[in-house]
């Protein structure tokens, strides 16, 4: 999860856009209408992403007093679940309901047509009788430096993360490295190419003797 399991490993990126002046009240419609839905198990879907509360995975309703951040924070959950049929568990149940079909038909065949049906039905009864596996990711974004923290480090959630960020509240991410804290904190964009475009230099206290041929003083 992230701050309440005490998981450290987190990813930076900071806001761009204007914030709205009613904070509050925007943002809770906002969130409201990126609330996490659950997977229908009768459907296709193999993943849901959206927003809960923070206190409770299965909640998703907000006040906007709730999201006044008092003390220049808000605190964010972010749930995404799976369910997905593993394709060995499947084409396993499939082959069973392929051979009890043939059985009650009394034929040596199926159609590739009775096969794609039975295949559907027996994805559709897995995943009816699965749950889906569900991950919580913490968020803290603080309004004042524009800051905000996903704990996570993997690729693919934070590509999820940014996308939904970014279609709730109406702003970009920008991923935080040395570059963007520079320009976050307002040094221009030409003063960010010249230093972009530096060379790295190597310092060490060997580099010099190396070039000078080898170690000074020798042996007698």
């Amino acid at each position: 999860m992230g701050i309440l399991t005490g998981n450290v490993g987190y990813l930076r990126f900071v806001v761009i856009g204007e914030l709205p002046d009613e904070l509050g009240e925007a943002y809770a419609d906002a969130l409201q209408g990126h609330a996490f839905a659950e997977i229908d198990p009768a459907g296709d879907e193999e993943r849901a992403v959206g927003w809960v509360r923070f206190d409770d995975p299965f909640a998703s309703e907000w006040a906007p007093a709730e999201l006044g951040a008092a003390d220049g924070r808000v605190l964010l959950r972010l749930r995404v679940d799976g369910l997905k049929v593993p394709g060995l568990m499947l084409k396993a149940y499939q082959q069973v309901a392929e051979r009890n079909r043939l059985r009650q038909a009394g034929r040596d065949k199926l159609t590739r047509a009775e096969k794609d049906q039975i295949k559907l039905e027996v994805k559709k009864d897995l995943r009816g009788r699965s749950l889906p596996r569900m991950a919580l990711h913490d968020v803290v974004w603080n309004l004042s430096s524009g800051e905000v923290r996903l704990f996570a480090t993997s690729k693919a959630v934070a590509g999820l993360f940014v996308e939904i960020f970014e279609k709730t509240f109406a702003v970009q991410l920008r991923m935080l490295s040395p570059l963007t804290v520079l320009w976050n904190r307002g040094v221009s964009d030409e003063d960010l190419e010249k230093l972009a475009a530096t060379e790295p230099e190597r310092f060490h206290l060997d580099a010099g003797r190396r070039q000078g041929g080898g170690r000074s003083g020798g042996e007698g």
